[in-house]
């Protein structure tokens, strides 16, 4: 859920500020809904608190300022406000302890990407003159691509990693993996600046992926698509993939 900060979201209120629980009988001191459209594990629309706004509204639109982490629960939850907030963790903790009192909870907020760098897997999955991506857009830059993959798990190894998480994107099994390299990346995306370690892997798999024009993913926030995209185009900088160093291994 990490990879969630600084994204731009549409967040309908299905629990105004000044509402009560239907359960346990508190209040909402701040606006509380959900993220139309979004997936989790579960099935489920990712939750989000509204920060900022100090009366009851239908629907925001704003960006993710911090992801609370509940080690005792499947639902994480999502913080979103202003381009211009900026609220730090022990500022998010004390405006949503009223509902997440009840759970052990973990907050990561912009100033945890101030001081991290991200450590990442990705894998490079060919057929014939292409390989699958995964297109996004920034608003800035507009479209983009970059590989399947994703984060390193804490004591779980980079090879392991790549594996889970082309199960968890593809739902697919590796058959091949080969290390190929480290790219050390810096990059900037809605505004912010990045920094991660991304171990690249060249990968074969089950043969029902490269039968498919479209994969649909429903790890990320929101069901994105991976498809296949011409070496070429990339080459020729007709369409853009991160990280940039990558595309001199193709």
């Amino acid at each position: 859920m990490k990879k969630f900060l600084g994204k731009k979201v549409k967040v309908k209120i299905d629990r105004p500020i000044g509402s009560k629980h239907p359960d346990y009988g508190f209040y909402y001191p701040v606006n509380y809904g959900y993220i139309p459209d979004s997936i989790t594990s579960d099935g489920e629309a990712i939750d989000a608190y509204i920060l900022g706004v100090y009366e009851p509204i239908d629907e925001y639109i704003g960006k993710v300022i911090g992801v609370i982490h509940r080690k005792n629960d499947q639902e994480d939850k999502l913080v979103v406000a202003s381009e211009e907030s900026l609220y730090s963790k022990e500022e998010i903790r004390v405006l949503t302890e009223f509902q997440e009192r009840f759970f052990d909870i973990e907050i990561f907020a912009y100033d945890y990407l101030k001081q991290s760098i991200r450590n990442t897997v990705r894998g490079i999955i060919r057929y014939k003159e292409k390989i699958l991506v995964i297109e996004e857009n920034d608003l800035k830059i507009g479209k983009y691509y970059y590989l399947p993959g994703g984060g390193i798990e804490f004591l779980e190894k980079s090879d392991d990693a790549i594996r889970r998480e082309i199960k968890e994107e593809l739902n697919c099994e590796i058959y091949e993996v080969e290390y190929k390299v480290t790219i050390e990346n810096f990059f900037e995306l809605e505004g912010y600046k990045c920094h991660e370690m991304c171990r690249i892997y060249e990968l074969k798999v089950e043969d029902k992926i490269y039968k498919k024009e479209e994969i649909k993913i429903t790890a990320d926030i929101f069901p994105n698509v991976a498809k296949w995209v011409s070496i070429k185009e990339f080459k020729e900088g007709k369409e853009i993939l991160y990280p940039r160093k990558l595309i001199d291994m193709l």
